[in-house]
């Protein structure tokens, strides 16, 4: 077999009905890899177009969020490394380092970060020309594209996009090393698993599983070398993550115990309706206790799942109606194993945490667009000439539809943000004014992102950031400004003697803050 797009043909399927053949027909010109377009691919037009509506939609001048806070400290010169927590992974600061080392200004790092998610688009799924076809990977690339949570994570520092990035890259890149001969595939496929293993360790393992598992159930897989290049890029991707476990935590087992207590537990769950309520905002919801709002705008949510299995009985029909997929079946594996993939990614995100964040899943929607597009390309190309331009102009309406009320939620969400981080900006100038400036330690449950914008350290006495006690403190008092900042006025017992002060906000979520004696301190927050 020369690669997974070539279709041999079916005795079998020359005996069907007319209907039956024609859907057949259809999904194999919609996934048929030999069609080429001359100049760029419309892969590369998507990416480019994804690229015109983050310039022209999101603000650049957006200040960074709490994790963004995290990863972007452990490369900036300018600012103290804030606590890196046993979950997290140092994959997305890599990513940011080279705009975070060459200035301290958010506009020029969002343009890195949406600048390396327009080339990433357009890597993730380059693979899937061969096996898809030009439409359906620009189709597929254009419906994940043009979902909010991507379009608003594309300038974010934030890992879960380059996740899916990884898995998609590598979900294609191993079909064509299992199916077709030459050792591009088979380095494209480790490269691609070591990328999104050191980004994200759990959700790399996850994904090496399924394709690990999809060697051992498909005779004709049975391939050394594929196999090795997932195993191998797992373990070259999990080599920093694994070097950090030992130095920081104890190995690598006291390093999970950890990261399940940071995330509350990890434990049999499930948060399906979870992750349905809190689709369209807030972008983390911890605890979950939302209502269902706007349902309308969770259709899509619910329709893919659906769609993914039509096009996977669509891609096995056998004798004129839908049957059992073919083990190494070329039309089937297109689609099977990026559904496969999307389901194993997905498992500890709704069934072993117990709070929901739209971001969690970009991994499963990227892989689970290929299916989709495939069948949407399929109803076109198998409609018959008098009625394709009238489902085509259905589905084009649908979808434009469906970008509308992604916008309508990425507005929204923006909008949200926005006000808040600005609100931490004012909060940091208030900061300076009363006396903390660099070198200076802020101490709290939750001052990250404030003592990143300040210039200051940020500490925890307790909780999942726990990172100095309080002798240490006491200690650091000496050297620099110290101050314990809260929403409530209450001071802890060894801060009772320190200078009050109030940092007033505009939406009334003040800051009250204990500066420790020091010469610097003017107390003056207002």
């Amino acid at each position: 077999m020369h690669h997974v797009g070539r279709q041999v043909a079916d005795d079998r399927e020359r005996a069907a009905g007319p209907a039956a053949r024609q859907g057949a027909d259809a999904f194999r010109a919609a996934t048929r890899g030999a069609r080429r377009w001359r100049g760029p691919a419309p892969l590369v037009w998507v990416a480019v177009a994804f690229a015109v509506v983050q310039l022209a939609v999101m603000p650049l001048r957006l200040p960074l969020g709490w994790d963004e806070a995290v990863y972007v400290s452990q490369v900036s010169p300018r600012v103290p490394a804030a606590y890196f927590s046993a979950p997290r992974a140092r994959g997305i600061s890599w990513l940011a380092a080279p705009a975070v080392l060459l200035s301290a200004s958010v506009v020029v790092l969002r343009a890195w970060m949406v600048t390396l998610a327009t080339a990433g688009l357009a890597v993730a799924f380059w693979p899937w020309r061969r096996l898809a076809g030009d439409a359906v990977t620009a189709v597929a690339a254009a419906a994940f594209a043009g979902l909010w949570v991507v379009q608003f994570y594309a300038g974010e520092v934030m890992p879960n996009l380059y996740v899916a990035y990884g898995a998609t890259a590598a979900t294609g890149w191993f079909l064509r090393a299992v199916t077709g001969p030459g050792r591009r595939g088979v380095i494209a496929v480790a490269v691609s698993v070591a990328f999104t293993a050191s980004t994200r360790p759990p959700d790399a393992v996850f994904l090496a599983l399924a394709l690990l598992t999809a060697v051992v159930v498909t005779p004709s897989w049975r391939r050394w070398r594929p196999a090795a290049a997932v195993a191998g890029g797992l373990a070259a991707g999990l080599v920093p993550w694994l070097a950090e476990a030992y130095t920081r935590f104890d190995g690598p087992l006291a390093r999970l115990r950890d990261g399940s207590g940071v995330q509350g537990g990890m434990g049999w769950t499930n948060t399906l309706g979870m992750h349905l309520r809190a689709l369209n905002g807030p972008l983390l919801c911890r605890p979950c206790h939302l209502t269902w709002d706007y349902p309308p705008l969770s259709l899509w949510w619910l329709a893919t799942p659906a769609v993914a299995a039509a096009a996977l009985l669509l891609a096995g029909r056998r004798r004129g109606r839908p049957a059992r997929l073919r083990r190494g079946s070329p039309r089937t594996a297109v689609l099977a194993l990026p559904a496969a993939c999307a389901v194993a990614m997905s498992v500890q995100y709704l069934f072993l945490l117990d709070y929901a964040a739209p971001r969690f899943l970009m991994p499963a929607y990227a892989q689970l667009a290929v299916p989709v597009a495939a069948f949407a390309v399929a109803l076109i190309r198998g409609a018959g000439r008098r009625r394709r331009p009238a489902v085509a102009v259905a589905l084009g309406v649908c979808f434009a539809l469906h970008l509308v009320s992604q916008y309508l939620v990425l507005q929204r969400r923006t909008e949200d943000q926005t006000r808040l981080r600005a609100d931490t900006l004012r909060a940091a100038g208030l900061l300076h004014r009363a006396g903390l400036r660099p070198p200076c330690t802020l101490v709290g449950p939750e001052v990250v992102p404030l003592a990143f914008h300040a210039g200051c350290s940020s500490e925890a006495l307790s909780g999942n950031n726990a990172s100095v006690t309080v002798g240490e403190l006491l200690r650091r008092v000496r050297a620099e400004p110290v101050a314990v900042a809260a929403r409530g006025p209450r001071a802890p017992g060894f801060a009772r003697g320190w200078t009050p002060c109030v940092l007033r906000m505009p939406d009334g979520a003040d800051w009250y803050l204990h500066l420790a004696p020091s010469p610097r301190v003017t107390g003056r927050c207002g």
